[in-house]
């Protein structure tokens, strides 16, 4: 049995990156959240009054959050472990849900741009993330030869590389429900936020290289979800919309 863990200093190495995907998605969320209160206020002088008020509280917020956000993180990325035994693989994670791939069951070893590994079973669930951070990269690759031939980096799955944009849809239309007042267009948009945001919930749900309290945290998209119908329903029996 052989145990890889993640090298000293290697959280230093994503911190930045880690940081500045934080902020613009925090940015993101708070410029859409007061541009729905913006747009549906009544007197939006009282909205643009509040907002020098509103922004220290936002940056403590921000600065809060990421703060605990990057110390669980760190706790995380840290703890992790990938074992190999006689027969099969395994990642270990705190508070994350254990991987345990068969070498038979192992459909392909992946190496990325980053220089970490993506290693497929047989689902799509039974696949570990290898960190380029990993310690022992020559040892790691030794074994994976005596398993499987390691390919060369593929293109991204489709959540990984439109994740932004993604987002910024399921922000956008979730806005567009809040804010318009045309039923075609609520309907519309109600319905593509509420199919991303299953989808969203599913597969949080489902991936095992997520950790459980991210798990959990993923039920508030189901209330953000009702909202969106309860608005939805309200709009198109509403004679206020047209």
């Amino acid at each position: 049995m052989e145990t890889f863990k993640i090298k000293s200093g290697g959280f230093d190495e994503i911190k930045k990156q880690l940081i500045i995907k934080s902020v613009s998605l925090l940015l993101i969320s708070i410029s859409f959240g007061i541009g729905i209160v913006f747009f549906n206020s009544e007197n939006k002088e009282d909205v643009l009054d509040i907002l020098p008020f509103m922004f220290p509280i936002i940056i403590c917020a921000l600065t809060f959050g990421i703060f605990n956000g990057l110390k669980r993180q760190k706790m995380l990325f840290e703890s992790y472990q990938l074992i190999f035994s006689e027969n099969n693989v395994i990642r270990k994670q705190v508070n994350t849900p254990i991987v345990n791939i068969q070498f038979d069951d192992i459909k392909s070893i992946v190496k990325n741009k980053s220089g970490g590994y993506t290693i497929k079973g047989k689902t799509a669930i039974e696949t570990i993330l290898i960190p380029a951070q990993i310690e022992n990269h020559e040892n790691l690759e030794i074994l994976f030869s005596k398993i499987k031939s390691i390919e060369e980096f593929q293109k991204l799955a489709f959540d990984e590389k439109y994740k932004i944009p993604l987002i910024v849809i399921i922000l956008g239309s979730m806005a567009t429900v809040y804010v318009s007042t045309n039923k075609i267009l609520v309907g519309i948009c109600a319905v593509l936020c509420s199919i991303l945001l299953i989808r969203s919930f599913i597969e949080i749900r489902k991936n095992k290289n997520i950790d459980l309290k991210t798990k959990r945290i993923s039920y508030y998209l189901l209330f953000v979800l009702l909202s969106v119908i309860g608005v939805t329903v309200m709009k198109l029996t509403s004679d206020f919309c047209i």
